[in-house]
């Protein structure tokens, strides 16, 4: 698959680097505003800089493209690259908000564009274990889930472009929650109803929440909640989730928030002591299966997995919550 790359940042070079693990597909080119980032990445994937995003966009060997941009530019990038029929990748969020998400989505199913958003948790070993232990009802009928997602800032941190309402259009709760809610979602199913509590609690030059404590409540009756922060100090990433007949618990995704386990719990009667299993991953493959599942999808013609519906209903998810901390009330989705 010949690919093009839109933001050669951080993320838009850990793209470039899964793809060139995979022999048969090629950067074609790169387009960043920055041309010293643009022209580092491009040399050292040995592609062409773009001279502009729809350079690559009227290119028509490039058949995908990845936007991994400042959220304020995806929306458009993503309307202008379904106009040229090129499947996309855009990285979490879907544009900034959920009418930009929806007007994406709407988009790329009338022009039978591919549309898969960077929920590259959903791909996290110990995640996929869990969500296939769940299918397999090793923990019986879910009742509720709680996770805690949070980083320990840096100096200057309210200085940047993610707590900058204009180029991000949310704080940690648009940054890092939406991971998160896109996995309630991903196991729970769709929710009703939410409450939230969106503060500023640290990073005081900028307007942004630095944390956000929500709960939302499935159609069905259960039940999910999560912290998420921009002052956990220690990185950490972690999520519960109990089932009648036992629990999951998910702690670390590598790196700086820790070595990645799962451990299953299978409760036999109650008052006696749940029989435990383990399981350790020393390494996240997360990107690679993600890009795997993405290339996978546009061959077979099916949606892939974190998909645009599901970019644009986390973004709804995320503008309930937005809501509810605002008016201080219980929001109905």
């Amino acid at each position: 698959m010949n690919v093009g790359i839109i933001g050669a940042g951080f993320i838009g070079a850990k793209r470039a680097e899964v793809i060139m693990k995979f022999k048969k597909d090629r950067i074609v080119s790169i387009f960043d505003t920055d041309l010293v980032r643009s022209t580092a990445l491009a040399q050292k994937v040995g592609c062409a800089i773009a001279k502009s995003s729809t350079d690559i966009f009227k290119d028509k060997n490039i058949e995908a493209v990845i936007i991994a941009t400042v959220s304020n530019v995806s929306a458009p990038l993503c309307l202008e690259a379904i106009r040229y029929k090129k499947n996309i990748l855009c990285e979490k969020p879907l544009g900034i908000n959920y009418l930009e998400a929806k007007k994406i989505y709407t988009y790329a199913q009338k022009n039978k564009v591919m549309l898969k958003v960077g929920f590259n948790h959903r791909f996290h070993l110990a995640v996929r274990k869990a969500h296939d232990l769940v299918a397999k009802g090793a923990i019986g009928e879910l009742m509720y889930m709680r996770a805690v997602y949070g980083h320990g800032g840096r100096k200057g941190y309210d200085l940047e472009w993610r707590m900058n309402e204009k180029f991000s259009g949310g704080g940690e709760l648009l940054d890092q929650g939406v991971h998160i809610l896109d996995l309630f979602r991903w196991f729970l199913g769709e929710f009703k109803e939410g409450m939230a509590f969106c503060e500023n609690m640290f990073w005081d030059k900028s307007k942004l929440d630095d944390n956000a404590f929500c709960t939302l409540r499935t159609f069905d009756g259960k039940v999910a909640q999560m912290h998420v922060s921009a002052t956990q100090w220690k990185n950490r990433f972690m999520i519960d989730i109990f089932g009648k007949r036992g629990y999951i618990n998910i702690e670390g995704k590598g790196g700086s928030y820790g070595r990645e386990t799962l451990k299953i719990g299978r409760r036999k009667e109650l008052g006696t002591r749940p029989a435990e299993q383990d399981f350790f991953y020393d390494r996240d493959t997360s990107w690679e299966e993600e890009w795997k599942n993405f290339r996978s999808s546009i061959a077979k013609k099916i949606q892939p997995n974190g998909n645009g519906f599901d970019g644009m209903m986390a973004n709804k998810l995320i503008a309930g919550l937005y809501s509810s901390s605002k008016n201080k009330k219980i929001i109905n989705f």
